[in-house]
């Protein structure tokens, strides 16, 4: 969003992959991940072509990282109390992406400043 600046994508050392100016926030339900896209949304940029009338001008990516804390299946037999028990944290990463306006230009309909908008956010995929 222009308002708040735009994420940059960087990759460190050891190729792993991270982002600087996005918003991570905990939860606990559907319905708290659900509020946060729904806030994301509001916040992406759009505006009116001959395809769309609300066409995204922004990219936009929602990750929901789900964890699974579980009894080890590997630990002993017998169940103990939390404290002694050994458990495991299984982990998943999703990733939702939704690209602006990738539509070619010629079927869009836009000139003016809206052709530039769309030539640059092409440029961007």
């Amino acid at each position: 969003n222009a308002r708040r600046g735009a994420a940059k994508i960087h990759e460190d050392s050891t190729g792993s992959i991270y982002v600087v100016g996005v918003t991570s926030r905990p939860v606990v339900s559907a319905d708290d991940a659900l509020q946060c896209l729904r806030l994301g949304a509001l916040s992406r940029t759009t505006a009116s072509t001959d395809m769309n009338s609300q066409s995204s001008r922004s990219h936009a990516i929602f990750t929901l990282l789900v964890k699974q804390r579980r009894l080890d299946p590997d630990s002993d037999d017998e169940v103990q109390s939390d404290a002694v028990n050994e458990f495991e944290t299984l982990t998943a990463k999703f990733h939702f992406v939704d690209l602006a306006g990738s539509e070619r230009l010629k079927r869009t309909g836009a000139t003016g400043e809206r052709a530039r908008e769309g030539i640059s956010i092409n440029c961007g995929l």
